[in-house]
């Protein structure tokens, strides 16, 4: 049985409509090591008007002494072990805000994340429902070791084929109440195995309204052996079930063989890439190979988004580095 440890839901505060009620919404499954910094970096936002709800996903760890070590600054809730799309939708249930932001607990915001996304909202028309963010990766002592890669140059909309490509940012977006659940929230058939179930929200989510991304790493995204990215199967499983939905939903037709070879192609791709971070060489040019197979043209790298020869690039990347 879920229990919320402040027995009690915070009153919306809606004095100024300029500033509604955000609710972070952050699931977790035995991630005490981090757990307590992510909330932290929502503590420290400086967009006030915040309430803080930790999902704990079934976890046997201490994750419940690091969430409730916040007192009434958080709202600590301890379900049966589900996964992130239950864990998620859970959160949206006992959630207030007119708005959602969700925040893995590995991760951190930057301190003025919410309040960016929070202004590019207000400016834009009513059929925006969702403003995104890139990030900056840090390692498991949080320094920064990285950028996300392969992003637009300056604020741009992202379209719902560009999201069936592939995924172009993070949860930790600010999204319209309203659009999350007229789209039917997050599909908890991905149960606890499998990623790219907030793919397959902003699929479904961007065929209705429209979505901004910002040019700006609001995120601090944490890389380490415990990521569900480096889950090679599992991530490979989830994106296939996400294009499978994605192309019988006919928001793209299925007849368009071009955009489902192109499709399948990136797929490939980037299994290849989480293999060969993972030291599965073998298999890594084993599913370059296959992209290439799949899709030996040009992309258009408008609507892709990778930089021109990305392929070749990544081959000639490997080479230099590892050797065949």
């Amino acid at each position: 049985m879920a229990r919320d440890s402040t027995n009690v839901k915070p009153q919306l505060s809606l004095d100024d409509s300029n500033h509604p009620l955000v609710s972070v919404i952050i699931p977790a499954y035995n991630y005490e090591a981090y757990v307590r910094l992510a909330i932290q970096s929502v503590t420290a936002q400086s967009y006030s008007n915040v309430e803080i709800i930790v999902v704990d996903d079934g976890s046997t760890d201490g994750t419940s002494d690091a969430a409730r070590s916040f007192g009434m600054r958080v709202r600590y809730f301890l379900k049966e072990n589900g996964g992130l799309s239950a864990a998620r939708n859970f959160g949206i249930d006992k959630a207030n805000g007119d708005f959602f932001l969700f925040l893995d607990a590995d991760d951190e915001l930057e301190p003025n994340a919410i309040e960016l996304m929070h202004n590019c909202m207000l400016e834009l028309s009513a059929d925006y429902a969702l403003v995104a963010c890139s990030f900056s990766k840090i390692n498991e002592a949080g320094d920064v070791i990285g950028v996300q890669g392969n992003i637009p140059l300056g604020d741009t909309d992202i379209t719902c084929r560009q999201l069936i490509l592939r995924n172009r940012f993070p949860p930790a977006a600010l999204i319209s109440r309203a659009a999350i659940i007229n789209c039917g929230m997050f599909d908890p058939d991905y149960g606890t195995g499998l990623g790219s179930e907030d793919r397959d929200m902003w699929i479904r989510l961007a065929s209705v309204y429209k979505v901004r991304m910002l040019d700006a790493r609001l995120l601090r995204k944490r890389v380490h052996g415990l990521n569900m990215s480096s889950r090679v199967t599992n991530q490979h499983r989830g994106m296939l079930r996400t294009i499978a939905k994605a192309r019988s939903s006919a928001v793209v037709s299925a007849r368009n063989l071009t955009f489902w070879a192109q499709v399948s192609a990136v797929r490939h791709f980037q299994v290849a890439l989480m293999r060969h971070g993972c030291e599965d060489r073998a298999g890594a040019w084993m599913s370059l190979l296959q992209s290439v197979l799949a899709w030996p043209c040009f992309f258009s790298l408008r609507e892709l988004g990778f930089v021109r020869f990305f392929r070749m690039r990544c081959a000639l990347r490997w080479i230099i580095r590892c050797g065949i």
